[in-house]
């Protein structure tokens, strides 16, 4: 045997039984001191200084428990030396018991605050993953809750104290909604665990990045596949196309899967042009007012959608869901069958009136061909992977377009959309910028997505601000659509309402909430944000050959609007927008007024 060998096996073995935690030191440290009283005890007896072994024995233990040293009328001599020995050993016992004992309690009390437990919940909302500042997400969820009660488990990296007060500080949470958060990664199969991911009803995957989204999603999968039972939807949102997994696995596991890249450049194009449209858009998109709910209702059933839009007060009818199959905008003579879900434009759940059909609303008129609207020049102030997305779905009606960037690859994108008649100006001086704003209709600014987030948000915001001063001192009337990357620079950011802000962050966390409370509404937005099929438009009067000062009924407007092959959603009057008019409110336009309609161009 090497020289050294038992020292270090032994202090091997005994790093192995420190490091299983406070039991197995305090397992250990009462091994040592029993043995110790056993063998003083044993002297004890041997050397006749007691009668029996118990009494030895339990006096050497009293003593060790005690760290009393003894007297010297309390026995022999040796009695007193082997005894104060044991003294010895028990002050030294009580201290490193008292320490170990006190260590442990902390580390479980900062294991607790750490949110280390598991989850007894059933029916709950799972979150994986959450950004400190960014609330968007998590409030858009209880909202959605209503009056209902509803369990949110937040898994996050973010100690479980400062994630805790972060939304202490800026979300009222109502008493029906408990929200449990949990420190740990999100992924990792065992920290997920915590989380009772085998009881809950939805999980949204809420990751930074597309490769952590992705491996959550993974982590996810794996789990599930331990709780067959467990039929929990996962609801994610990835950047980059590419991060996309094949439909059928998607399919399999329960997921939808939304780009938000693509999202976000949809409703660019879709606002860009149309004055009003991003109100609409932000209502669709959040729980805060009008949005689309699922309804049955016996009342409807067997009726035309034309009879429906005179008795239907405080909604409008979007579309029905017949099947599997969601028929957006239909036509006027299409009747409601009992199997089928009318997909109403309305503020809550249940929020509409079924009432009589008054002949008094109905509007007896001939109806003309539609006006085309020219969209007037569109300018765009940067390049990012949002451009190509933002071209192929802009309105055809625009007169010009110009991309004011150096990117290289502006001039392929110039060639593949030769019908918009695109302009490339790669730089401007600052006395440039008036005269750009000046032959402006509608401009968009984009992020620079190469730089840090601060920073392009902090360089978006003063180009901003140049532009609306340029606005005001000239007396202009473009309008703004712009790209912010994080929440905070949103809250930060001047407030106009030539101004409409889309924010990444913001985007994922609405089209989140929508999907994790109706699966279907996958297809409806994927139809509404596509130059394809039926889209949200903001038109003016005179397309539907409407007169200014004419004295309108709601009922009436719904029903020339449907004889034209759109819904009518709402309409903006005097500079404001008034979604959902009561059938029997009247109005009479002028010129300026524009009409918030669901169809195809």
């Amino acid at each position: 045997m090497k020289k050294g060998n038992f020292k270090r096996k032994f202090n091997y073995w005994l790093d192995e039984a420190m490091s299983k935690g406070t039991i197995s030191i305090v397992r250990l440290l009462s091994f040592v001191v029993i043995s110790a009283v056993i063998f003083v005890s044993l002297l004890i007896v041997l050397f006749k200084l007691r009668d029996s072994f118990f009494s030895a024995f339990w006096d050497s233990l009293a003593t060790v428990i005690n760290a009393w040293m003894p007297s010297s009328d309390e026995g022999d001599f040796g009695y007193v030396i082997l005894n104060t020995m044991m003294a010895v050993i028990g002050l030294f016992f009580t201290s490193i018991l008292i320490g170990v004992v006190g260590s442990g309690i902390e580390e479980k009390i900062n294991q607790l605050r750490r949110g280390n437990s598991f989850v007894l919940e059933n029916g709950h909302t799972v979150i994986l993953g959450y950004n400190i500042g960014e609330h968007g997400l998590l409030n858009q969820l209880i909202l959605a809750a209503g009056r209902q009660k509803r369990c949110i488990v937040i898994l996050s990296d973010i100690e479980k104290p400062d994630l805790e007060q972060d939304i202490k500080n800026s979300i009222d949470i109502p008493d029906n909604v408990k929200v449990i958060c949990r420190n740990g990664d999100i992924t990792n199969v065992n920290d997920l665990r915590i989380c009772s991911i085998d009881t809950a009803k939805l999980l949204i995957i809420n990751a930074l990045d597309d490769n952590r989204r992705i491996k959550t999603i993974l982590a996810v999968s794996a789990l599930k596949k331990e709780y067959p039972e467990c039929n929990a939807r996962i609801v994610a949102c990835v950047t980059d196309e590419k991060h996309l997994l094949p439909r059928r696995k998607i399919k399999d596991k329960n997921m939808i899967i939304q780009k938000t890249d693509e999202i976000m450049a949809k409703v660019i194009a879709h606002t860009a042009t149309e004055p009003g449209l991003s109100i609409v858009f932000k209502e669709l998109m959040n729980f805060e007012e009008n949005e689309l709910y699922f309804e049955t209702d016996y009342r409807l059933i067997g009726k035309s959608v034309l009879e429906i839009s005179g008795i239907l007060d405080h909604a409008a009818l979007a579309g029905i869901k017949r099947g599997e199959r969601i028929v957006l905008n239909p036509k006027r003579d299409e009747v409601i069958d009992i199997s089928d879900e009318v997909i109403l434009f309305e503020q809550e759940a249940g929020a509409y009136e079924v009432i009589e059909a008054d002949e008094k609303n109905v509007e007896d008129r001939k109806i003309g061909e539609i006006e085309r609207e020219d969209k007037g020049k569109v300018v765009v102030f940067g390049y990012n992977i949002l451009l190509d997305t933002i071209l192929s779905e802009l309105h055809n009606d625009v007169r010009e377009l110009c991309i004011i960037s150096n990117d290289e690859n502006v001039g392929s994108l110039i060639e593949e959309y030769s019908k918009l008649n695109i302009t490339q100006m790669k730089t401007y001086r600052e006395r440039q910028l008036e005269k750009i704003a000046e032959e402006a209709d509608h401009i968009v600014v984009l992020t620079d997505r190469e730089k840090d987030k601060e920073d392009a948000d902090v360089d978006t915001i003063l180009l901003l601000l140049k532009l609306m001063d340029i606005r005001e001192r000239k007396d202009l009337s473009f309008n703004m659509v712009v790209e912010l990357n994080k929440e905070s620079s949103h809250n930060v950011s001047p407030r106009d309402d030539c101004i409409d802000y889309i924010v990444g962050s913001n985007i994922a966390s609405l089209i989140l909430a929508q999907m994790a409370e109706n699966p279907y509404l996958e297809n409806v937005f994927s139809e509404l944000l596509t130059n394809r099929g039926n889209e949200l438009y903001s038109k003016p009067i005179r397309n539907f050959n409407l007169k200014d000062e004419h004295d309108y009924s709601c009922a009436g407007l719904k029903e020339i609007i449907l004889s034209y092959g759109y819904t009518l959603l709402g309409y903006t009057h005097e500079g404001k927008i008034l979604m959902n008019p009561d059938l029997k409110q009247r109005v009479k336009f002028d010129m300026n007024d524009r009409l918030i309609v669901l169809g195809r161009d």
